[in-house]
C-alpha cells in the first residue's frame, strides 16, 4: 500500500516521507506528486493509505478543488490530511470533518501527526487498535450552523440574537461551542475550516448532537513549514 504527498514544500515532504518511514512504510511506496491531477491519475492504478495534500494546491484553482473531492469520493478507505497553508490564521490543531478527511495545520505538534498517521496504518493492516486520538468528525447543532452563517457572514451578536430570537448570552454560547468543535478561537481560522470544508465535501454535518472536545495544547515540534 501507498502513501501519497501533494505539496510543494520540500521540507514538509522529506518530513512526511520521514515519520511515513517511521511508521513502517517504506521509501518506494511513499510518492510525491505536483498537483491535483497527477494525483488523479495516480489514485486511477492505485488505492493509497494516506494522501496529503496542501490547500495551495486546490483552494485557488475551481477544477482542482472538484478533482480533489472526487478523489475522495472515490476513496473512502483512504484518509486524507488536507492541510492549511496560511500561517497567519494561527491555528495550531486538527479537525477530523469527515470519517476520512482531516484538516490540519503545519504548526500541529508531531507527536500528533505521527499519532494520525499510526493510527490509520494499524487500523488498515491490523483491522483494529486502541484510539487515543478522538477522530469523531465535527457536527453542529442546527442553531450552531445558522449561526454560523451568519456569524462568518458578518453579522454581530446582537443582529444574530434578533434574527434568531434568542438572548444574546445563548448566541454567545453557541459561538462558544463552536469554537470548541473546530479547536480554535480565531474566527478567521474557523471561516478557513468552513471554506475548505465546503470545497471537499457537502459541509459540516448537522443535527447530530457530539461531544465536544478539549482542544488540545501546541507545542514547539512541528512539521517544517516552507
Amino acid at each position: 500500500m501507498s502513501s501519497l504527498i501533494v505539496d510543494k514544500c520540500f521540507y514538509t515532504q522529506l518530513a512526511l516521507h520521514s515519520l511515513l518511514q517511521l511508521n513502517g512504510q517504506h521509501q518506494k511506496d511513499i510518492l510525491s506528486l505536483k498537483d491535483i491531477n497527477e494525483l488523479q491519475a495516480t489514485c486511477n492504478s492505485l488505492t493509497p493509505e494516506i494522501i496529503f495534500v496542501n490547500e495551495d494546491c486546490f483552494t485557488s484553482d475551481a477544477p482542482s478543488g472538484h478533482a480533489l473531492r472526487a478523489v475522495i469520493d472515490a476513496h473512502p478507505g483512504t484518509l486524507f490530511f488536507v492541510f492549511i497553508s496560511r500561517e497567519n490564521l494561527n491555528y495550531q490543531n486538527y479537525v477530523p470533518i469527515r470519517k476520512n478527511i482531516i484538516i490540519l495545520s503545519k504548526s500541529v505538534r508531531t507527536t500528533t501527526i505521527y499519532q494520525l498517521i499510526s493510527h490509520n496504518l494499524q487500523l488498515s493492516r491490523a483491522g483494529e487498535t486502541e484510539q487515543s486520538l478522538d477522530l469523531t468528525p465535527v457536527s453542529l447543532s442546527r442553531t450552531e450552523s445558522s449561526i454560523l452563517k451568519m456569524w462568518m457572514s458578518g453579522l454581530n451578536t446582537q443582529i444574530i440574537s434578533e434574527h434568531l430570537n434568542i438572548k444574546q448570552k445563548t448566541v454567545a454560547s453557541h459561538k462558544g461551542n463552536i469554537k470548541r468543535k473546530v479547536k480554535t478561537q480565531n474566527k478567521q481560522a474557523i471561516y478557513h475550516v468552513v471554506k475548505l470544508t465546503d470545497i471537499l465535501t457537502s459541509g459540516m454535518f448537522v443535527g447530530r448532537v457530539q461531544p465536544l472536545r478539549p482542544a488540545s495544547e501546541p507545542d514547539e515540534f512541528t512539521i517544517p513549514f516552507g
